[in-house]
């Protein structure tokens, strides 16, 4: 299976049902449009995520101890899931708000796509990310990055819980 994205323009309404249609069945739009267009299910990646001591380590870390509020934590944790994902990262430009970016290669994207977003570039990556939403939406961002990893719901909710700590 290729981890290659593609982008296709959407009418709004298609693009909000796709989007509740992953919250309901908790999966990626990929996994969604398969259920709802009944085609095979892709075969795993061959590359799996770390193990739950490799998140352990990281949120034990000293980086992400000292790591500056919600933001600072949250970028630590996009950063280790960058390093754990290189080649694959660029999928993160996929997740995003109905009609704001949450992660671009260059701030002026995110800039453009909504006001006061406060791009922050996400250490060690080519990658920015918003840094203004709200503890909630920051938490589910990562979710999603995470899931598109294929990280446990267990896993997933270690490291929202530990954004807010």
């Amino acid at each position: 299976m290729t981890t290659e994205t593609k982008s296709l323009p959407l009418e709004l309404d298609v693009y909000d049902f796709i989007l509740d249609g992953m919250a309901a069945s908790n999966s990626n739009a990929s996994g969604f449009l398969r259920q709802q267009l009944r085609m095979p299910t892709a075969p795993k990646p061959t590359t799996t995520a770390p193990t739950n001591a490799a998140l352990d380590a990281v949120i034990a870390s000293e980086r992400f101890r000292y790591a500056r509020g919600v933001v600072g934590k949250f970028l630590v944790l996009l950063s280790w899931l960058h390093e754990q994902h290189k080649s694959s990262f660029g999928v993160v430009e996929n997740i995003r708000g109905r009609g704001r970016l949450y992660f671009a290669k260059s701030p002026e994207p995110l800039n453009n796509s909504g006001r006061s977003v406060n791009p922050k570039k996400i250490p060690g990556s080519d990658f920015w990310v918003i840094t203004t939403s709200p503890t909630p939406l920051k938490q589910e961002t990562l979710g999603n990055v995470m899931k598109a990893f294929d990280y446990s719901a267990a896993e997933i909710a270690k490291a929202k819980a530990a954004i807010d700590q």
